[in-house]
């Protein structure tokens, strides 16, 4: 079977391409897992800014890797089309159909409506399959959830509104790009997901697709570690994993870490992994909780990878995400395989992820005080947190079996390939 994948990460190209770090996407550990089968070759496209179309060799590896350019490809190029709004390229597409006719792929699988991929299918003739990641549509809604764009304005500074990297920018951006995915579902024949949320939003936004479920292959050092609570330790760590876009609720970690300063009779200590200091985000989050320089509970220890962010949550007691949507957030599904207790905001697609008061506890959207009622509660009942880890790792283990992931992508694969040559 040969399949083409349309991703936004080089997987285990990573290090060729960019010096990057491998071991920093799900995606990487699925491709492992899946070209460890004999009868799979497989071929990954991804984009990159100021390249030509080529074929990557990475030593060791049996898959095929192709880079194609990315657009605008000039900085000026780039930055005229932030300022001016300017329709998103399709300049790409060219590409991606010229590598379809060199690697004839049996199935092509896209990640994600978010990119520009997906746009190519209704001039294909091969089967497709879009795997759901998030959703640009819903996420529009929830936008401004936690902070008004409008109070980011006097925040930004000079330099990135000069270069159109402001926020406010960015939300137009974005909008264009949910127009684009509001298209491609319009077409879009074959979706996998795995939550309730996202077979519901499909089925109203593509009612024409069939939908397929399969979880996600996750990263090997959260399968090799195993968190440990600490007892009788005199300090309190709460961690959070996390993007500084808008809807992702930093700002209710502030408010709530406020709270339990109030409460906590010991150190307390939140580590945001993700995010660094210094955004227009931050200020704005910052501000909206009244969260001022003489408040330090709150740490941005910004980007972690691999075994580093491992062994940085295996430090705390707790693992607490308080986005304001979500489909299955990965950093939740991770922290449930280490066996950490889980706190998450029961949005999107979240509350198919654990038990309620078994595996986690589920609190309302931006609802500092529920967060903190959760934390607290497990600070004071140590032997529950430890049973929520347990069952949390139970879970996990069960759920991101990464055979039996690639054994059922495999036969998800075979049925639409079969289903599409009896309709031709």
């Amino acid at each position: 079977m040969r399949i083409l994948w349309f991703s936004n990460t080089p997987s285990l190209a990573a290090k060729k391409v960019s010096k990057g770090t491998a071991g920093g996407s799900w995606i990487e550990s699925l491709e492992k897992e899946l070209t460890a089968f004999s009868n799979i070759q497989l071929g990954i496209v991804f984009k990159k800014r100021g390249v030509p179309v080529q074929e990557i060799s990475v030593e060791g590896s049996g898959t095929r890797y192709f880079m194609v350019p990315q657009y605008p490809a000039g900085k000026l190029k780039q930055w005229s089309n932030r300022l001016l709004n300017s329709p998103l390229s399709k300049k790409s597409i060219p590409h991606y159909l010229k590598v379809i006719a060199d690697f004839k792929p049996d199935v092509i699988l896209f990640f994600g409506t978010e990119f520009d991929y997906p746009l190519i299918i209704p001039k294909l003739k091969v089967p497709t399959i879009i795997w759901f990641q998030g959703n640009l549509t819903v996420y529009n809604e929830m936008y401004e959830s936690g902070i008004s764009i409008s109070k980011t304005l006097y925040l930004e500074k000079l330099k990135r509104i000069l270069k159109g990297y402001t926020i406010a920018r960015e939300y137009k951006i974005f909008s264009r790009m949910v127009a684009r995915e509001k298209e491609i579902f319009s077409f879009a024949q074959n979706f996998i997901g795995r939550t309730a949320w996202d077979k519901r939003v499909v089925s109203i936004m593509a009612p024409q697709a069939t939908y397929f479920h399969s979880e996600e292959a996750l990263r090997e050092p959260f399968w090799n570690n195993q968190w440990v609570a600490h007892r009788n330790r005199k300090k309190f760590v709460v961690t959070t994993v996390i993007r500084g876009l808008m809807y992702k609720g930093l700002e209710t970690v502030y408010k709530t870490a406020l709270l339990l300063e109030g409460v906590l009779k010991i150190d307390f200590e939140w580590q945001v992994i993700g995010i660094a200091e210094g955004s227009t985000y931050v200020k704005a989050a910052k501000k909206e909780a009244a969260y001022s320089r003489k408040h330090t509970s709150v740490k941005l220890l910004g980007s972690k990878f691999g075994e580093g962010l491992v062994q940085q949550l295996l430090q705390a007691d707790v693992y607490v995400h308080p986005s304001h949507i979500e489909n299955s957030s990965n950093a939740v599904q991770e922290a449930m395989l280490l066996g950490m207790p889980v706190i998450a905001t029961n949005v999107g697609g979240t509350p198919s992820l654990f038990i309620d008061d078994q595996e986690g506890f589920l609190v309302q959207n931006k609802d500092p005080y529920a967060m903190a009622g959760a934390i607290l509660e497990l600070l004071n009942t140590p032997n529950k947190a430890e049973e929520m880890g347990r069952n949390a790792r139970v879970r996990g283990l069960e759920r991101n079996n990464n055979k039996k992931i690639c054994e059922n992508l495999i036969e998800i694969f075979q049925k639409v390939i079969n289903e599409t040559k009896e309709i031709l």
